[in-house]
């Protein structure tokens, strides 16, 4: 019996002592006639592969490299890949992703990359909106550098967090790097050296009674209106739940507020004792201590 004209390229690897990439390779060099059955994988001429046998044995073995592996081999970065594939100096293909299920992930031809490896490392190796955001990168590290400073307390050099708005303004040009730096340290010192981080969470500690009087008249607490909201909510309707929830967040906004200005206080008193401020007739309002 004649085997069959056609057979699958996993098939025709075992059966002729051949690497997969070995067939695609001669498939790319045009050696084998081949037909992509989608889901079902691909099929090859079994005439093409016996005829061409010897070449096809002499190909490398491996051929396909990902993108991210054949830019740190060969030192070239994504614009030089991209340009070359888009050339044509490159073959490549999309497969799934091994690491991530819902994106793609590229394979790049070894043999071409080598062929032409001297001309690619010539092409530019950023593109212009990678060489903006690079210099935005760079702009943004010597200002978080300018902002930093030598916590005593802590024994470190300290620079602004990353989602630090005294920074941003600065950047933005609103702001004076010095009255930045300011904040950025009373900022540092109210929660890392004074309790506001733990009082805050105590919401009793800083309502007074009249607050109670005016937003939640009938409680004594805001304790006791979140215990009493927790065991009725589910006998509530969406508008009585929602007057309660805002109830809770007012008298939570208002003691926060004070938490922060009075350990703002501390923190300025603090730094003031360290020499990382000057003293002032004047202490900033909360706001003005904010990062």
């Amino acid at each position: 019996m004649k085997p069959a004209r056609w057979v699958g390229r996993s098939s025709a690897a075992r059966e002729y002592g051949l690497t997969i990439d070995q067939i695609d390779y001669a498939i790319l060099q045009g050696l084998i006639r081949y037909r992509d059955l989608g889901g079902h994988g691909v099929i090859v001429s079994r005439e093409d592969l016996e005829k061409n046998l010897d070449a096809i044995k002499g190909f490398p073995e491996r051929i396909w490299i990902y993108k991210s592996e054949a830019m740190k081999r060969y030192g070239l970065t994504r614009n030089q890949v991209e340009l070359a594939s888009e050339m044509g100096l490159i073959r490549f293909k999309k497969v799934r992703n091994p690491y991530y299920s819902k994106s793609e992930a590229v394979l790049l031809v070894i043999p071409d990359i080598e062929a032409n490896l001297d001309v690619i490392r010539g092409f530019p190796r950023y593109s212009e909106w990678e060489r903006s955001r690079r210099r935005v990168y760079v702009g943004r590290s010597k200002l978080r550098r300018n902002l930093e400073f030598h916590c005593p307390r802590c024994g470190m050099i300290l620079r602004p967090p990353r989602d630090s708005r005294a920074f941003e303004a600065v950047w933005n040009g609103i702001m004076d790097a010095s009255e930045a730096l300011e904040r950025i340290i009373v900022a540092h010192y109210r929660h890392a050296h004074t309790a506001y981080d733990r009082d805050r969470e105590n919401i009793d500690m800083w309502l007074r009674e009249e607050d109670l009087k005016e937003i939640a008249p009938n409680f004594k607490s805001y304790t006791s209106l979140l215990k009493w909201y927790l065991e009725h909510k589910h006998d509530m309707d969406e508008w009585e739940r929602e007057h309660y929830v805002d109830t809770l967040n007012t008298l939570r906004s208002i003691a926060v507020e004070r938490a922060k200005k009075h350990y703002t206080g501390e923190a300025i008193r603090l730094a003031e004792a360290d020499g990382l401020l000057r003293r002032k007739q004047e202490q900033p309002s909360t706001q003005e201590s904010t990062p």
